[in-house]
């Protein structure tokens, strides 16, 4: 079936509703049947792009990324085992994988890296997997 125009803008007005989460997608499906899982992730996946790069500059700040850390740091100190980025991350409307590297470039300038030194320490593991000296739990 061809998605017209305005099929993909109420798709799109619809998730302004809702958490980017997999029950989401699922509601998604129920409301809008006549449309593959397959379209409908895609139009989901756009969308989020789109939200983050619209609000990629206010999670940047130098305010906001120590607040991230701070907040980090007291969930971690309350209950190790929580899921605190997860959460932190819910709660601000961004990507728990940018937040992670938000509060971890943060921690690598605290201990003394320099941005550019600490942001390569950790990229680099992740983008060369099988030149990885070290286990990624060791990294992180």
């Amino acid at each position: 079936m061809i998605l017209t125009k305005a099929q993909y803008d109420e798709i799109a007005q619809c998730l302004v509703s809702v958490p980017p989460t997999r029950q989401s997608l699922r509601k998604l499906k129920q409301r809008f049947p006549s449309q593959s899982q397959a379209t409908l992730l895609s139009i989901f996946s756009q969308e989020y792009q789109k939200h983050i790069k619209r609000t990629h500059a206010k999670h940047h700040t130098s305010e906001a990324i120590e607040s991230y850390y701070q907040r980090y740091l007291n969930g971690v100190g309350k209950n190790g085992a929580a899921s605190v980025l997860l959460e932190l991350a819910n709660e601000v409307d961004y990507a728990p994988s940018l937040m992670a590297r938000i509060v971890l470039e943060r921690f690598l300038q605290e201990h003394e890296e320099t941005p550019r030194t600490g942001r390569e320490k950790f990229m680099r593991p992740l983008k060369y997997p099988k030149r990885r000296a070290l286990p990624l739990y060791v990294i992180i």
